[in-house]
């Protein structure tokens, strides 16, 4: 549902094992909220977690408008609807599929509210909740769009009751017979009375005597929910470029050392083995790689590293990866491999924080692949055991004409990179949590300003605290830089022309080279891997 204002898809009282308890459903995350404490005590967690434990379909993880628990009369069937789709889970059996995914024709009431090809007349999933008492039990209540349907599990799909204006089932206030938004039990003396939330109000509703026992603003009664609502905001949307530089290789580990005497020959297998029977290939990480897969590992592990470190401020980024270069370079520190990354940030203190869980991201990758795998040599095939699995394999042979023994070493190969985070950008974003952000240019910025704020003093407070936030960037090398222009037209902003900086690298033999990066090298961090080769060495 796209421009969806609500800051929930979905409000569900939670199950039995949290009985004062409501699952918040937001984008492909859930929260669990005390109605007690009116406090969130767990998330966010994906989607996946418990529902379906991976099984929930990928429509369905990057989130949910609306849900519904049936019941007591079928306590253990869950559905959770998207679109036009629903899709039924029985939690008894490790919450696996009971039904669908599927269409809303057919098996749902809801079908009502739906045109002939299985699309909904009106934008919006109807809002679901299970009945209770001896009049509705066995029943889902459903709203949308000013009308009411009542649906019968036990009869199937024929609507019970409905579509009629709510106003003729529920006695409710005026704004909620156009519009509910949620609807879910309270808690305690009130557990089987309804809130019903429409917009910024609520009430709380007794079905059995058709009274509306309290309402108010939905601020006071619910005040957590206010830090999910999506409000206008003001932000730097600064673009940045994940770059790794490739070093020389150098010698590890050592792993075996053979004699070969005069006149014979040796034959090793070199072989990288895993006990992870679900690994199939090298697993590899943003040094070596940007494909599609690593990449959405990274940003997992990145939008992991970031929610849990409590001192940067909330933000969003896009990866998009891309080659730029070879990561096999000829030349030292030739090769480079580029991530776009634009991350939203206002303080030196949250760049910090990106610069740390960008690299910790990676470094999480790569001690991954390190536990994951090891390298051993083997005469023959026949001696490698059933229990690995052989994720690489080379064959090394070598004749000794000579008339004295020969001695090799198998090393394993280090490899040497640099990973550079370069702020290529910045742009201002409007956003008023519900249509498209807008997006300007420095330039451009006072005029996205004017069009969003009424008070001109507050665009010239915008424009100076702009100007200082650029003005004060720290690099990599601890110095402060600025990256505005000294006179702008107009005496505007404006990001330096053609603004480079420089990294220099110390080369194995003390020498050193500068490597240059258009843009300001934020961070940096240095890293000595393993390739995953092994090399003979004749001593």
């Amino acid at each position: 549902m796209a421009d969806d204002p609500r800051p929930f898809g979905a409000v569900l009282n939670a199950d039995a094992s949290h009985p004062n308890g409501l699952w918040l459903f937001k984008g492909s995350e859930y929260y669990l909220y005390d109605l007690l404490d009116d406090a969130v005590v767990e998330g966010p967690i994906p989607l996946t977690q418990p529902w379906g434990a991976g099984a929930l379909p990928q429509l369905f993880r990057t989130g949910i408008h609306s849900a519904v628990w049936s019941g007591p009369a079928f306590p253990n069937l869950w559905t959770f609807f998207k679109d036009e789709m629903y899709y039924s889970m029985d939690a008894v059996r490790g919450w696996a599929q009971a039904e669908g995914p599927r269409g809303i024709l057919g098996a749902w009431a809801t079908g009502v509210w739906a045109a002939p090809d299985g699309t909904w007349l009106t934008p919006g999933v109807p809002v679901a909740l299970h009945g209770m008492g001896t009049r509705f039990d066995g029943m889902i209540h459903f709203f949308k769009d000013g009308k009411y349907v009542r649906h019968n599990l036990r009869t199937g799909s024929r609507p019970e009751a409905g579509p009629i204006p709510i106003g003729e089932e529920w006695d409710l206030p005026e704004t909620f017979l156009d519009r509910i938004d949620y609807a879910f039990y309270g808690t305690g003396a009130h557990e089987e009375d309804i809130n019903f939330i429409s917009g910024e109000h609520y009430v709380l509703y007794d079905f059995r005597r058709r009274q509306v026992i309290d309402q108010g603003p939905v601020a006071k009664r619910f005040p957590v929910f206010a830090q999910f609502i999506d409000r206008p905001q003001l932000f730097l949307a600064e673009d940045y470029d994940v770059a790794t530089l490739v070093g020389p290789v150098s010698l590890g580990r050592l792993i075996d050392t053979r004699s070969i005497g005069a006149g014979s020959k040796i034959q090793k297998f070199l072989v990288t083995e895993t006990t992870d029977s679900s690994l199939q290939n090298l697993r590899q990480s943003m040094l070596d790689s940007q494909d599609t897969q690593v990449t959405e590992d990274f940003y997992d592990r990145l939008d992991t590293n970031l929610s849990s470190d409590d001192s940067s401020d909330s933000y969003r980024y896009q990866l998009n990866a891309q080659f730029h270069g070879e990561a096999g370079a000829t030349s030292l520190w030739g090769g480079e491999v580029n991530a776009d990354l634009d991350v939203q940030g206002q303080t030196e203190t949250v760049r910090s924080s990106l610069s740390q869980a960008a690299f910790k991201s990676i470094g999480s990758q790569l001690e991954q692949t390190r536990r994951e795998t090891h390298q051993k040599t083997y005469d023959s095939l026949a001696e490698i055991s059933s229990t690995v699995h052989v994720l690489k394999k080379e064959f090394f042979e070598e004749t000794n004409a000579s008339d004295r023994v020969r001695v090799y070493e198998f090393y394993e190969q280090l490899q040497s990179y640099i990973t550079l985070l370069v702020l290529r950008g910045v742009v201002l974003v409007y956003s008023d949590g519900v249509t498209r952000p807008k997006t300007a240019q420095l330039p451009g910025a006072q005029r996205l300003l004017e069009d969003v704020l009424a008070d001109p003093q507050e665009v010239a407070r915008v424009i100076d605290y702009l100007r200082q936030e650029l003005s004060n960037v720290t690099g990599h090398d601890g110095q402060v830089h600025l990256l505005l222009e000294s006179t702008p037209p107009d005496g505007g902003l404006a990001l330096r022309n053609n603004m480079t900086s420089r990294y220099t690298v110390v080369l194995p033999d003390g020498s050193q080279q500068d490597v240059s990066q258009a843009g300001l090298i934020k961070a940096a961090h240095s890293w000595v891997e393993p390739t995953f080769t092994i090399t003979p060495v004749q001593t």
